[in-house]
């Protein structure tokens, strides 16, 4: 009987998940590992470049840059990314906002720094950067400097008559993600809250399937018609984001109802049929995040 409400379970968040999203097209996935950077408007004054790690967001300003994220560690990534920079805005960068910690996204942030930008970030992520190993073929790669201005739940900056709206609704990809919100534009960047390929559930650093639901309902209650994913070749509209939350949705329900009905850790994976939600890649579920999540399912 367990395993006949399971399958009924399944079946039913499936057909929830798949009966919305065949009428909303896929998000462009992200360009190869090996592609260039290259920069790309998203609305007048904003950019987001692709390319050598997670996106980078660049919002000008008559006073100067806010730009969100850093891509990958290393000199050459940094100075390809403000060659880029260059090609749309010769004001300095005042702010460079982190959505969190993975070195695709904060490796760069001493770089920045010395540059006198001021790294804003969440409260948690200073110490989610200690963990910071550089790779065995990384060389000389700098540490991540840690953020100059924290903030909790919300802060805001101004620059140039433009105000940019950061929030941390809940623990998601990490525990410390960023929500950046671009009001006058009606654009949200995500960092990895968004990505194209596969959503990434970093319990080592506190992340939380039910937490990046709210976190993605409340974004979705903000004005914007826009959102830069953390990876992804294209911003996403918001029926692709209401998609997505309904996956993490759908998952979670599988998750719950798999731990409701006594499924071992061994057999807990096998028994959500996750990838006819996402391609995960072959070594996904290592011990880490088949433990959170079967932890945060309620199993024992």
């Amino acid at each position: 009987m367990r395993a006949i409400r399971l399958g009924l379970a399944v079946a039913l968040a499936a057909f929830a998940t798949s009966a919305f999203a065949a009428d909303v097209p896929a998000p462009a996935l992200p360009p190869p590992p090996t592609a260039p950077q290259a920069i790309k408007p998203v609305k007048p004054e904003l950019f987001m470049v692709t390319g050598a790690g997670g996106n980078v967001t660049v919002r000008v300003t008559p006073a100067g840059l806010v730009v969100v994220d850093g891509k990958n560690p290393g000199q050459q990534v940094y100075d390809d990314l403000m060659a880029q920079i260059r090609t749309v805005s010769q004001e300095p960068v005042k702010v460079m906002i982190v959505t969190h910690h993975h070195a695709d996204h904060s490796g760069n942030t001493g770089r920045f720094a010395a540059a006198d930008a001021a790294v804003t970030a969440h409260k948690n992520l200073g110490g989610l950067l200690e963990r910071f190993t550089p790779a065995p073929t990384a060389g000389n790669t700098v540490p991540p400097t840690k953020p100059t201005v924290t903030y909790d739940t919300t802060h805001t900056v101004s620059l140039g008559g433009k105000s940019v709206r950061l929030f941390h609704y809940a623990p998601a990809h990490t525990g410390a993600d960023t929500i950046v919100y671009f009001p006058d534009l009606k654009v949200v960047a995500m960092g990895d809250e968004l990505n194209a390929a596969n959503p990434n559930f970093d319990y080592a650093s506190g992340a939380s399937v039910g937490g990046w639901i709210r976190s993605l309902d409340a974004t979705l209650g903000l004005d914007w018609d826009r959102a830069i994913p953390g990876h992804g070749a294209e911003p996403w509209t918001r029926d692709q984001v209401r998609v997505f939350r309904g996956k993490l949705q759908t998952l979670l329900d599988r998750a719950r109802a798999s731990a409701k009905a006594g499924t071992s850790k061994a057999g807990f994976v096998a028994s959500l049929k996750a990838d006819d939600l996402w391609s995960f890649p072959a070594n996904f579920w290592n011990a880490m995040r088949t433990d959170g999540l079967y932890a945060e399912a309620g199993g024992q």
